[in-house]
């Protein structure tokens, strides 16, 4: 790396010459990454190492739970898969969130989605009931188009940014719309409810936002 006295800035690839003004460059011994903000790497480093000692605690907590109800119920496992859910779900929020460098509008669906599964196995640990389907996802769904509404508002220059996350919304209210029209979900108000907003929600976007929303889809599917 060299530094060019004339025009003031670092050059980090290894030509002699500044790109700018031609002038013979002076090497510089300082590292690459002492430019990068001290503060930045030590919080991320001490957020890494939390987060590798929750992982450390976690697995130990999580063999005490399994073998402390294996010794008690056999192979009538059950707590103790729940337990390890939340524990999983508790580290993944963690890394997502803290340590993700994705978007919060990522983070955010990210940590829905990976509730939402772990709703629909605790409700298959326990016997399946229905309740995560049938209740659980279609309020979340509905939550998620308010959530997402709102942004909209707030972010009117950047709106079509979000469209993607109606696009998914959609297509998972389509695909539990067929499954309970199969016979599989017995209670599909609530889903139907749900799916048909994420259908009218996104056909206004797409014919109110005209070409902005056409040209955001047509970027997103490489069309």
């Amino acid at each position: 790396m060299a530094r060019c006295k004339k025009c003031n800035v670092e050059i980090l690839d290894d030509t002699d010459r500044c790109p700018l003004c031609n002038l013979i460059l002076k090497k510089n011994d300082k590292e690459i990454s002492e430019l990068y903000p001290l503060d930045v790497i030590a919080t991320t480093r001490k957020h890494r190492l939390l987060a590798n000692i929750m992982l450390f605690v976690s697995i130990v907590l999580q063999t005490i739970a399994f073998w402390h109800d294996y010794d008690a119920h056999g192979v009538k496992i059950m707590w103790s898969l729940i337990v390890g859910m939340a524990i999983i779900y508790t580290n993944v929020v963690v890394r997502l969130t803290i340590m993700g460098r994705s978007g919060f509008l990522f983070k955010i669906a990210g940590v829905c989605f990976f509730a939402l599964v772990f709703c629909v196995l605790g409700d298959f640990v326990m016997g399946y009931k229905g309740w995560s389907i049938e209740v659980v996802v279609p309020i979340v769904m509905m939550g998620l188009h308010l959530f997402i509404f709102i942004l909209m508002l707030a972010h009117r220059k950047h709106w079509q940014s979000y469209i993607m996350i109606q696009v998914a919304l959609v297509a998972i209210g389509v695909v539990l719309v067929t499954i309970g029209a199969l016979g599989f979900i017995k209670h599909v108000i609530l889903l139907n409810v749900s799916t048909a907003l994420s259908i009218f929600m996104f056909l206004g976007i797409v014919i109110i936002g005209d070409k902005r929303a056409k040209t955001e889809l047509k970027r997103r599917f490489h069309m």
